[in-house]
């Protein structure tokens, strides 16, 4: 699943079924400015190419897709990030990659 964040700042959620993937795609790929687009959704991590998004985010921006599957899928997904240390300390946010588009 990828965060597109496009040049106008609108964020969508691309592939919201694909748990083997999950970066930000932005044509403004610094640090702050995926802050500024994601708003509270988001939040700035170490490495400066990348960024924490809220769980909560990632569903809401999954929209129609989420059903018991999907939530499976995530969960799982969820699970990797955590044996990999890309979830925050609270385990409410996941870290992704900025890639510029």
């Amino acid at each position: 699943m990828h965060i597109i964040i496009g040049a106008d700042g609108s964020v969508t959620l691309d592939q919201p079924a694909d748990f083997t993937a999950f970066d930000i795609r932005a044509v403004e790929s610094t640090q702050a400015a995926v802050l500024d687009a994601l708003g509270d959704r988001g939040a700035a991590a170490p490495e400066r190419d990348h960024i924490f998004v809220t769980v909560a985010a990632v569903r809401d921006l999954a929209g129609g897709a989420v059903d018991s599957a999907w939530e499976a899928g995530f969960e799982a997904m969820m699970g990797y990030a955590a044996s990999k240390g890309w979830l925050d300390d609270a385990g409410s946010s996941i870290k992704a990659h900025i890639d510029p588009s």
